[in-house]
């Protein structure tokens, strides 16, 4: 008797466990289906892969402006299972991104692009203390201070780039990347100039396009939630597997050259300024491997983007010749004819510094930004934000809002930036002093930003100092203008835009 009220007990005590765990069950799912309630706005999508279908590969920020009309300043999407918010006004990227950055500084898992860096781009990888590390020594070696040591080599890739320029115009696209390439070459592993046919500029140009076309949303089948199961795949099945496994063989080569060379140049005594260097020298890197990451991340980040960015501000005064005459007077009233700029000028010339930060704003490289990712789960303006929701900002829909840059934000005016006296005024809010957002947000926003300024600087006053840009001719005599809704980042703007430089002195 005693034994049968003992398995009673026994019994019910069981049935009492799981019945206790279904109900916390159906309550976890009530309580997830009532949040999903609280989510933001958004288009509708299909089952399984949600909005995967609705989102342009090559220009989703067009798509997520028109959205953000529709839906409001934050928007939800639901790509393949994967939990994807939009945020599309200043307002809101600053209250998440920047004031709430301790949970919104992480990275989704891009598992194809871990692969082609072998997780050593510090930019793309979780907060954790390497990333601390890393960053804090890039901040170092990249700040407004060191990048004084950077000027010799900003002034004379800018003279080649002239010299390249009045040679040979009809290929400036070519001179731009040459002169972005060298002179990150030169900055990051100190090395001296090179010409455009020297064979480690195609390498780069690969590596890059790799890189950036993996952070791209949606780019792999493999980084969205519904399909993650196929990393467990056999690599004789998968492609992109073997294809990222080879070029991360290649590309380690070319980067353990490069840095392989500044640390020679360190151990035998030369004092040439280079981000290496700095690196070695410091006492953030725990070894010669972290500062060799270091190095690469920084390389990557600015092998291509200040040409590019240059390219723009090319199409730029093409299309609104008044700003290219008002540059010239200032330049011509501060150096005159018989000196190139320096960076002595920098504070006498503010409408040079307005044109860095307007074609930043008015065709940033980076409309979309990186992605970020929430560490925890979050409210904001009464809308739930699960954790591990990736979010992007429509860098695009902020720097064409009519509110923050007025009714002509659509249009290239240096003059915003200025007031009635010619001088630089104070920036818009929460940009960092710089006027946009291309330059990220919180705790990723770009250390190299202050190198970068320098860069554009410079060569936009040195061109700009040396040339008349106008447009080519049709054979009617016709101005033959660029199309400036072309914003393919790989895709050169030379195609669509033919200059004719004109010297001025």
């Amino acid at each position: 008797m005693l034994r049968l009220l003992r398995v009673s007990v026994y019994l019910w005590m069981f049935n009492t466990l799981w019945l206790a765990i279904g109900v916390l069950a159906i309550l976890r799912v009530f309580r997830m289906l009532h949040l999903r309630t609280k989510l933001p706005p958004g288009p509708l999508g299909l089952p399984i892969i949600g909005n995967l279908l609705q989102i342009s590969i090559s220009r989703p920020w067009l798509v997520f402006d028109k959205w953000a009309k529709q839906y409001g300043p934050i928007f939800y999407l639901n790509i393949a299972g994967q939990n994807v918010v939009v945020l599309g006004t200043q307002e809101a990227a600053a209250d998440l991104l920047d004031r709430r950055a301790a949970i919104y500084s992480d990275r989704p898992d891009l598992i194809v692009l871990n692969m082609l860096s072998g997780g050593m781009l510090w930019a793309f990888v979780q907060p954790d203390a390497l990333w601390k590390r890393q960053r804090r020594a890039a901040y170092e070696a990249l700040s407004p201070h060191t990048a004084k040591e950077y000027f010799i080599y900003q002034e004379t890739e800018s003279v080649i780039m002239l010299s390249q320029l009045l040679a040979d115009p009809e290929n400036f696209m070519n001179h731009f990347e040459r002169a972005s390439t060298s002179l990150m070459l030169s900055i990051v592993y100190g090395w001296p100039s090179i010409q455009s046919d020297h064979p480690i500029i195609p390498h780069i140009d690969q590596f890059n396009r790799e890189i950036f076309a993996a952070a791209a949303p949606a780019s792999f089948l493999v980084d969205l939630k519904c399909f993650s199961w196929m990393k467990y795949l056999p690599r004789w099945m998968c492609a992109w597997r073997r294809n990222a496994e080879n070029a991360f063989n290649r590309d380690s080569v070319m980067l353990e050259m490069l840095f392989a060379g500044a640390q020679k140049q360190m151990d035998t005594g030369d004092e040439t300024a280079s981000v290496a260097g700095n690196l070695l020298r410091g006492t953030q890197m725990k070894s010669a491997f972290e500062a060799a990451r270091n190095s690469a991340t920084l390389f990557a980040a600015g092998a291509d983007t200040t040409s590019d960015q240059l390219s723009w501000f090319i199409q730029a005064i093409v299309l609104y010749p008044e700003a290219q005459r008002l540059a010239q007077e200032e330049l011509d009233r501060i150096v005159g004819p018989y000196r190139l700029p320096t960076f002595d000028d920098y504070g006498h010339l503010p409408y040079i510094r307005a044109c860095v930060k307007e074609v930043m704003r008015w065709r940033g490289v980076g409309p979309m930004g990186l992605p970020h990712r929430l560490r925890e789960d979050d409210y904001y303006k009464g809308y739930f934000l699960p954790k591990d929701t990736v979010c992007y900002v429509n860098v695009w829909s902020l720097h064409h809002d009519k509110q923050v840059y007025g009714d002509d934000a659509e249009h290239f005016n240096p003059g915003r930036y200025l007031d009635a006296n010619g001088n630089l005024v104070s920036s818009v809010a929460d940009t960092k002093d710089v006027g946009h957002f291309t330059y990220g947000f919180g705790k990723r926003i770009c250390v190299g930003r202050h190198v970068a300024n320098n860069t554009l600087f410079i060569q936009i006053a040195f061109i700009l100092w040396a040339f008349n840009i106008t447009p080519e001719l049709d054979e009617n005599g016709k101005p033959n203008l660029p199309d400036s809704s072309q914003f393919d980042r790989f895709h050169s703007v030379a195609t669509s835009l033919r200059a004719a430089q004109t010297f001025r002195r």
